[in-house]
């Protein structure tokens, strides 16, 4: 068993820190399992990850026959999705999902695709097709310790195929109701055994969905859905020892976002990124990488001719460093800045330059048992250049703070076919940068006072492989508690003093905790079926020091804006060139606030959403060409489901041709 071990994490340790620099399908060949560096940052196998972890693969998307992230990670436990229009959706893990949630940090090949500036992700930016993705890493819990402020909820890596290892070709066609229209296509190409290049494009439109309980001016607002993207990318081998490794993006999306304010507005996107890495074999010095990117934002408020922009520039050194058969270690030091043009009324832009260094450590205790912890420090410098925002003194904005994070977790084998798993950890939510200053208009200023939220989480997690049904079992408690909650804009009805002026601002609110279960079977039985189920429980309570009143005046509602339960369930069949995929969601009532009107303006009204029953379903046939036809419906139970208390999802039905080349 010792051997196994060492062989194990030599390998692992040899193809990269990073994630684009590892060959995932040769590891997963070689030890039947996928393999993440999402849960601390080194290569491991998935089994090994003292996190809760899941992984999605390219055939989990391709099965499911759904056309967007939003809608394939609903499918998951933990996992909460606010569809707010045809483009337009929120991800959340474990809770507290609302718009523009800011509590999950997304990421793509390394790159942050979480956006600072109003501390969200726009999930039609990402210039990616859903063919070239290799798989999906989702870690639940707090791992700030890992990747920095706003990793609170969890961090979603998504990982596309590697041009250098892998060879893909493909072209996808996509028509349906509702005006939708879709193209795009992924190739691969390989010069020689040394230089791998990777393009990707894509384009898709559809109308905005219909029904629903929208005010006339919010109603006015909505435009029908449009995004495209294109990139490019290349990695080469340049030495035995360095690869290199460039990629560039420009996305589009025109979409209909449910902002903070609790109201729509049609806003559109322009998102351009470029990124830098080099990775070194240095021998006994470890395994060196260099990661440079930068993130281009523009954003445009259609109807109120304001927009503004943001940019997002890191660069990051890190060393991961095998100190023997049983310890690992990785030192990173990195460098962000992150700012913001001043929105709606220019004039003024703010910015923040963090400092970083984490350290993790991992020890193979023995055969059976792994402990790792991860250690980090952030130091947080704000600035602002331009005029002062009244009430507002600019020497407010010489703000500066040190913030510390860390994780702890062990897994535990007594068997083969068992794994215990508990894990313990410290993150922090960084306000985004409108509520810092970014925002001043309409009677409200930001707050450069405002502190970060700390997120602590303690969880304990259960894995038990089933082979008499092919499948496996697991089960995690946790327990969440979340320090200075941050309140976004309230009403005329909420104003507080600022330099001796009332004035609507973004504070810190007190806390909110939660407990919360989730629970998984899956595998695979005879007769080409694979299946799926999941319960996921969540109880969040607020302590909150607003929203005392019969009406809340802030948009903070947590304890009943979340589901306590939700079951999920899929069937999958495959008989030859045939297939098809069936996905059940039941999910509990919840909450939602609206904008009052007439006597309650000024005020949030709590708003029921009921329980509801949703459903997918795909059927594909492949031709020996490479063809694939496939037919998916979406929310095909009925003809529209309140899902929010806004605009309803409506059944969509489409047909989509694929052909590999």
């Amino acid at each position: 068993m010792k051997k196994y071990v060492l062989l194990s994490a030599t390998a692992l340790i040899a193809v990269g820190a990073q994630a684009q620099t590892i060959n995932y399908t040769a590891l997963q060949d070689a030890f039947g399992q996928p393999v993440t560096t999402s849960a601390t940052g080194k290569p491991q196998v998935a089994s090994d990850a003292p996190a809760s972890l899941r992984i999605i693969s390219a055939a989990d998307i391709k099965a499911s026959g759904l056309d967007n992230l939003p809608d394939i990670l609903s499918r998951y436990s933990g996992l909460d999705v606010l569809r707010w229009g045809t483009g337009a959706a929120d991800v959340a893990i474990r809770g507290y999902n609302h718009g523009h949630y800011g509590r999950l940090l997304v990421r793509v090949n390394g790159r942050q695709v979480f956006n600072d500036h109003y501390a969200m992700v726009v999930w039609n930016t990402l210039p990616v097709a859903l063919s070239e993705i290799k798989q999906i890493e989702i870690v639940k819990g707090p791992v700030g310790a890992i990747y920095g402020f706003n990793a609170v909820a969890g961090v979603i890596n998504i990982i596309t195929v590697n041009p250098l290892y892998d060879e893909t070709g493909t072209v996808t066609l996509r028509a349906g109701n509702n005006d939708k229209r879709e193209a795009n296509m992924v190739k691969t190409l390989k010069l020689g055994d040394s230089l791998g290049l990777k393009l990707s494009a894509g384009y898709k439109e559809a109308d905005e969905f219909q029904r629903g309980k929208l005010t006339t001016a919010e109603r006015n607002r909505l435009r029908d859905m449009e995004a495209n993207h294109v990139s490019a990318s290349g990695l080469a081998q340049v030495a035995d020892n360095i690869q290199v490794g460039v990629e560039l993006s420009r996305s589009y999306s025109l979409q209909d976002n449910y902002t903070t304010t609790n109201t729509y507005y049609a806003i559109d996107y322009v998102a351009r990124a470029a990124k830098l890495d080099v990775d070194v074999d240095a021998g006994n010095v470890g395994l060196l990488n260099l990661s440079v990117y930068r993130n281009w934002l523009d954003f445009n408020y259609l109807g109120l001719g304001t927009a503004s922009d943001a940019r997002l520039t890191v660069a990051q050194v890190s060393d991961l460093i095998q100190l023997d058969t049983d310890h690992t270690v990785k030192i990173t030091s990195e460098y962000r800045r992150s700012e913001m043009g001043r929105w709606p009324t220019p004039g003024g832009r703010i910015s923040a330059d963090i400092f970083a260094g984490s350290l993790m450590w991992d020890w193979k205790v023995s055969d059976n048992i792994s402990f790792t912890n991860a250690v980090r420090v952030d130091n947080f410098n704000l600035g602002y250049d331009g005029a002062a925002m009244t009430p507002r003194l600019l020497s407010e904005f010489d703000t500066k703070l040190t913030k510390g994070s860390f994780n702890s977790g062990v897994v535990y084998k007594p068997t083969s076919e068992d794994t215990l798993r508990f894990t313990y950890g410290l993150a922090n939510q960084l306000p985004a940068m409108f509520e810092l200053g970014g925002f001043y208009g309409a009677g409200t200023v930001g707050n450069p006072e405002l502190k970060p939220a700390s997120i602590t989480s303690i969880e304990l997690g259960y894995d038990h492989a089933l082979p008499v049904i092919n499948g496996s079992f697991g089960i995690t408690a946790y327990r969440q508690q979340t320090k200075d909650v941050k309140a976004t804009t309230g009403g005329t009805a909420d104003r507080i003093l600022v330099n001796g002026t009332l004035t609507q601002t973004f504070i810190n609110a007190g806390e909110s905790s939660s407990w919360g279960m989730e629970a998984d079977i899956r595998g695979a039985v005879a007769g080409g079926f694979t299946y799926g189920a999941s319960y996921t429980w969540t109880d969040i309570d607020d302590n909150l020091t607003i929203n005392k009143g019969p009406l809340p005046t802030r948009p903070v509602y947590y304890e009943k804006a979340s589901p306590k339960h939700k079951l999920r369930g899929n069937v999958g069949w495959t008989s030859g060139a045939l297939s098809a995929d069936l996905g059940l969601t039941w999910q509990s009532g919840r909450y939602q606030l609206r904008p009052g009107a007439g006597a309650q303006t000024g005020f949030l009204i709590p708003t029921k959403i009921d329980s509801y029953t949703s459903g997918t379903a795909s059927v594909a046939y492949t031709f020996s060409t490479g063809t694939e036809v496939r037919a998916t419906a979406t929310d095909f139970l009925r003809a529209s489901t309140p899902t929010t208390s806004v605009l309803e999802t409506e059944r969509r039905v489409y047909l989509s041709l694929s052909q590999s080349f």
